[in-house]
């Protein structure tokens, strides 16, 4: 019973499989992508990126539209002795697992009301999420703990001649989330050089979790049972040997009627929801070249409520995890950023750094954090004529977690981007941004130990490139 409940204790997680981890999700405009460093701009995007420069703008109404395409891969090789007894693992240990996702939506909306020394401004973005990842195979984890049927059959049996070698399942995941933000608030100038502002925001979270463990089935061998080795139902199975020793072994019956419930069908159909209100704070600098801005948004403590379709919530295995009406913690950690710019002459140069406060925040990856994950980003913007702008930059995202303590439906991976791309005037009032962001993740290899004493080994990889396009109005 432990080694199956294991594997249906484990589908808890996959809850914030797409929430984001323990990174904000911060590319909020084109001109983040192409850029990547904004923490002193004073383009639209400053509603996100620069909420105290807004009151350094032109005096008027400043809107971004933007959306972004993103491009997403998870890959888990995993290794597992067991899976070598797999109907379609070709005899072999290792077994790659892989989910992918498209996004041709992720909007963001900046507007900001300029006014002599004070601005309003509204924001709206997606925080977190944004897509569906799909595992077509499902995943390891899962497959770890029905690999171990035929040796648990072999072992159950072993008295009376029953044996198995050989297993078979049908899985599937996929996974749909997005947070939404939406951000309004005021700045103020306070001096020639200094300003400040404060912002609410809204958050509400929608995720969506579809699934199947279906199909398992098991070889067994035993002549007094009539079993010759075939592929049958291990349901069926287990339901026929709880018969068989009912009168002679009560006990071993009970547990053979309780492997046949865990090992019949399983859909999973869940839907989580919640919402959060946190404040953002910021200051902003600037005299001569110079130029400087300090933010801090506020944890997001979201909580969401599990809502089960029929099928799952009639179904005891999985309520008995993700029960109808219940809440689950999933919030994100508070941010501070720092930047600092300076102009040398068309050439803007930015630097920032960002400091995740992931240790004080409550959700799916709280049992593998061990220290807060820093940011480092430089970008550089050259205006090579009155109508032409390009820029790039980088940025190195260095996490401090527990690898071993990573599971396939929940890791991330410290990363590296390069950001590129242009902005265009196409009158006054009008530009066009355009921006790509690759990133690359460095490979993580967690190892660890099943239920039963045997070793795995999963190697975790993944890759991600966005692309956006934005339009700036001023009038």
């Amino acid at each position: 019973m432990k080694k199956i409940f294991t594997l249906i204790l484990s589908l808890a997680t996959v809850s914030t499989v797409l929430a984001g981890g323990p990174m904000t999700n911060s590319n909020q405009s084109a001109a983040f992508l192409r850029s990547i460093a904004r923490g002193t701009t004073l383009d639209t995007d400053a509603v996100y990126n620069n909420p105290a420069g807004t009151a350094f703008m032109a005096d008027g109404w400043h809107l971004g539209i933007n959306n972004q395409m993103a491009k997403q891969t998870r890959t888990i090789n995993s290794t597992f002795a067991p899976f070598a007894m797999g109907a379609g693992n070709n005899g072999q240990a290792s077994k790659e697992f892989k989910g992918e996702v498209f996004s041709p939506l992720i909007p963001s909306v900046h507007l900001t009301w300029k006014k002599n020394r004070w601005a309003v401004m509204l924001g709206m973005g997606v925080n977190g999420g944004g897509g569906s990842l799909e595992f077509d195979n499902g995943l390891g984890s899962f497959e770890r703990q029905f690999s171990v049927l035929p040796m648990g059959v072999s072992n159950l049996g072993q008295a009376f001649g029953l044996s198995a070698n050989q297993y078979a399942m049908d899985m599937y995941l996929k996974g749909s989330s997005q947070t939404l933000a939406f951000n309004a608030g005021v700045a103020f100038r306070i001096t020639d050089w200094l300003s400040a502002a404060a912002m609410v925001r809204y958050s509400t979270t929608s995720n969506a979790y579809e699934g199947y463990m279906k199909n398992i089935q098991i070889n067994p061998t035993c002549a007094a049972l009539g079993l010759n080795g075939a592929m049958m139902s291990a349901p069926q199975f287990f339901q026929a040997v709880g018969a068989q020793l009912g009168a002679v072994n009560p006990e071993l019956a009970a547990a053979a009627g309780q492997y046949a419930a865990l090992t019949s069908d399983h859909i999973l159909d869940v839907e989580q929801t919640g919402t959060s209100i946190s404040p953002v704070l910021a200051l902003y600098f600037q005299k001569g070249k110079w130029a400087a801005s300090a933010k801090y948004e506020f944890k997001m403590a979201t909580e969401l409520e599990i809502k089960s379709a029929e099928v799952s919530a009639k179904d005891p295995v999985i309520n008995g995890i993700f029960a109808d009406g219940s809440k689950v913690k999933a919030e994100t950690p508070a941010l501070l950023a720092i930047a600092a710019s300076r102009e040398c002459g068309p050439v803007k140069i930015t630097a920032e750094w960002h400091y995740y406060f992931d240790k004080d925040a409550e959700n799916s990856f709280s049992s593998c954090i061990e220290g807060n994950t820093q940011e480092y980003l430089v970008g550089a913007e050259w205006q090579i004529s009155k109508k032409w702008l390009v820029s790039c930059g980088v940025q190195r995202t260095q996490l401090d977690m527990n690898e071993n303590a990573y599971s396939d439906m929940n890791f991330s991976t410290s990363s590296w981007s390069t950001g590129i791309g242009a902005a265009y005037q196409v009158c006054d009032l009008v530009r066009i941004n355009v921006g790509v962001m690759p990133t690359f993740y460095e490979e993580v290899t967690s190892v660890g130990q099943d239920s039963n004493g045997i070793n795995f080994t999963d190697l975790y990889d993944r890759t991600s490139t966005a692309w956006g396009i934005g339009l700036d109005f001023k009038f």
